[in-house]
């Protein structure tokens, strides 16, 4: 499911935060809008919010009762360039397309595709509503409603012109491969690096990786046992601890990533990454204890430099 956020700003103290306000739950943010490394949480409805410009589409994926939000894409209402009305331009050039593999309402629309008229769910909430009256009305009411609305979804529900599916699914395609491209190039620039927030910091240490052809897992943010990413390349496990420090790591890193280690019997490599560099004292410490050492800006970069 993709939704559409809205981002508002805590008039106190101005931090922002993401949220639809359907559900009372908020997503804080960091000031480039990406997401917090802080759990989603409830606010007051007194809180006072300004509200901006600033919107976050998001891929929504639930598991139980938890929602995970992915963010796709963010915008400026007040600066949205306008649509080609060229009918040979690229279809992400002249409608709102989106880079998710999951269709929006837009594109719902473009391709024809209709999941039912909405008369016919309001129909099945009302035949919910005329069960209740089965003593005082009977039951064909609550029968005729649900079939009713059976008998429109089935009618109005239309798969789509398959042309224009994939159409949009390669505009799609497109999308995610700009996308892509215009990350990796943004990830040769060391300012990049040092706005990440931690969590970020760990998302794009998992690219590097995953251009190298590791497969890579995530732990859990909470009770990870001291580890941020398992990389797992020909039946070999991996664990991997990030440090994003904006000083050279020191040798207490180290010793607590050995120590991490003897927990993971089935892990054959240990690797700490820093975003600048290591200490002697833990460059020696990790010599002796077998720990690799991987620094971004020397390793990934090629760069002694340190923004200021």
């Amino acid at each position: 499911m993709i939704k559409v956020l809205k981002v508002y700003r805590y008039k106190s103290s101005g931090k922002l935060i993401a949220t639809s306000l359907g559900d009372g739950y908020v997503i804080p943010l960091n000031s480039d809008l990406s997401f917090s490394s802080k759990d989603p949480h409830r606010i007051r409805r007194d809180t006072e919010l300004e509200e901006t410009s600033y919107r976050i589409e998001v891929s929504v994926e639930s598991k139980g009762s938890m929602q995970f939000y992915q963010p796709l894409r963010t915008w400026d209402e007040n600066h949205i360039p306008p649509k080609s009305t060229d009918p040979n331009a690229p279809l992400e050039r002249r409608i709102d397309i989106s880079p998710s593999e999951e269709f929006s309402e837009v594109e719902n629309r473009y391709v024809g595709q209709s999941s039912g008229h909405p008369i016919a769910y309001i129909l099945f909430v009302c035949t919910f509503f005329l069960v209740w009256m089965i003593g005082v009305w009977g039951i064909w009411p609550p029968i005729l409603t649900f079939v009713s609305g059976l008998l429109i979804i089935y009618l109005t529900t239309t798969p789509g012109d398959s042309i224009r599916i994939k159409e949009v699914n390669e505009a799609k395609e497109r999308l995610r491969k700009e996308t892509e491209n215009k990350l990796k190039e943004a990830m040769r620039d060391v300012h990049f690096w040092d706005a990440l927030d931690g969590i970020g910091f760990e998302n794009a240490v998992a690219k590097i990786y995953k251009e190298m052809g590791f497969d890579v897992e995530f732990t859990p943010r909470t009770n990870d046992q001291g580890v941020d990413l398992i990389l797992k390349k020909d039946n070999e496990d991996i664990i991997v601890q990030c440090k994003k420090y904006k000083k050279n790591v020191g040798v207490g890193a180290v010793r607590e990533l050995v120590g991490v280690r003897s927990s993971w019997p089935n892990a054959s490599k240990a690797v700490l990454v820093a975003l600048f560099d290591f200490t002697s004292a833990a460059k020696a410490f990790a010599q002796e204890h077998d720990i690799e050492l991987f620094s971004v800006a020397r390793n990934y970069l090629n760069s002694d430099y340190r923004p200021q």
